[in-house]
């Protein structure tokens, strides 16, 4: 009966939207030099190929040892398909789309009362995922499994939540964490709203923390630890990761990297680099469909929907922002939150009428961030 995913899949956005989005990443992979967003993926997949294991290679970056396992492991594994297995490389956009339509149909399985039309569309047009279906990269990989899993925190559907619930979702969040321990903010949201909406009960506390650990175990963080205390005599790789330069510093640094972020939230790119020349890079901004959401979440900031979201907001994006420097180009690393915000905006915009609705503004804002994207787009192609 399960076997009908996919049709859900298939309907999670209008089918217009889902063949444009689906023409224009399959023409990109199709024309473009497979090549990842930043080296040490590769190095990584490579080191993974010759060594034959997920260990550590001590003459190595550590960047490259450090940063990557899980999402490097599914590519090695994928190009290691005999014949096929570098087309199927190639052609990563789009099965980073079929994994995005997925976490998409769970959004409306959520939100069963929201209305159906082209407000689902705008998921497809943040700027953020689009890029990770040009290149290669793990941040939407990994986002995808905690974006459902705190989903039944903010959209809890029509039935009552057990502990089963709180088993999947640990499960999908202990995932994320391990495979991306900037991620952690995220489980503590989940822990936290485990809390405040279970109680003080045994068994949703226990599903919470051993979801929590089986997700993590398969994220890798255990195999990352132990080789990090192996090849780096430290647990943390406190070195190593103090020498990447990823990490604020002091409280001074912190407050400016939050300052920096909270500004690159709401200035579609072109403030920042402005006000702090030298900065920019690779990763996108959330675009004009996460401030449309700010705008929604503040309209009906009286539903509990809007309330719990903020709250997963502040916490998420602050503590990411305090702890590193480059929050501000990376906005890719706190996609999980920004998804959730747009998503519940989706299921609210509709409740209003009147000349400042949501409804009403939802078409410039799709026309305006379908462009924004074809525009990378165009980049893209001109680049090459």
């Amino acid at each position: 009966p399960r076997a009908a995913w996919w049709r859900q899949a298939a309907h999670a956005v209008p089918a217009p939207a889902l063949l444009a989005a689906l023409g224009v990443v399959l023409a990109m992979n199709a024309t473009l030099p497979f090549e990842s967003a930043d080296t040490y993926h590769l190095d990584r997949v490579q080191q993974i190929q010759r060594l034959g294991t997920l260990a550590y290679d001590p003459a190595a970056d550590p960047k490259g040892n450090i940063l990557g396992s899980a999402y490097e492991l599914v590519v090695a594994d994928i190009g290691a398909v005999p014949a096929v297995g570098p087309l199927l490389l190639r052609l990563h956009g789009v099965f980073g789309l079929g994994l995005y339509l997925l976490a998409i149909a769970a959004a409306r399985g959520r939100a069963p009362r929201a209305r159906a039309g082209w407000a689902w569309a705008l998921l497809l047009v943040i700027p953020v995922p689009f890029h990770q279906m040009v290149l290669l990269k793990n941040d939407l990989f990994v986002t995808i499994p905690a974006f459902v899993g705190l989903l039944w925190l903010v959209l809890p559907g029509d039935d009552d939540p057990t502990w089963t619930d709180v088993l999947r979702a640990a499960c999908l969040v202990g995932f994320s964490v391990g495979c991306k321990p900037t991620n952690l903010p995220l489980a503590l949201v989940l822990s936290a709203g485990v809390l405040l909406r279970l109680g003080l009960r045994w068994r949703p506390l226990a599903a919470l923390a051993t979801g929590g650990i089986a997700g993590g175990l398969a994220g890798g963080v255990v195999l990352a630890l132990w080789q990090n205390a192996r090849v780096y005599g430290d647990l943390f790789a406190g070195a190593e990761v103090a020498a990447m330069g990823n990490v604020t510093t002091d409280a001074a640094h912190a407050a400016l990297s939050v300052g920096r972020f909270a500004i690159s939230l709401v200035d579609l790119g072109i403030l920042t680099p402005v006000l702090w020349p030298g900065r920019g890079g690779w990763g996108g901004t959330f675009g004009l469909p996460f401030l449309w959401a700010l705008f929604v979440l503040v309209l009906y900031r009286d539903t509990r929907e809007a309330r719990w979201t903020a709250a997963i907001m502040a916490v998420v994006f602050v503590a990411f922002a305090a702890t590193f420097p480059d929050a501000d180009i990376a906005q890719r690393l706190a996609l999980t939150p920004a998804l959730l915000a747009i998503t519940v905006a989706i299921a609210l915009h509709d409740r209003a009428s009147g000349i400042v609705a949501p409804a009403r503004l939802l078409p410039p804002v799709l026309l305006l961030s379908a462009a924004h994207v074809l525009r990378s787009a165009w980049l893209y192609w001109v680049r090459t």
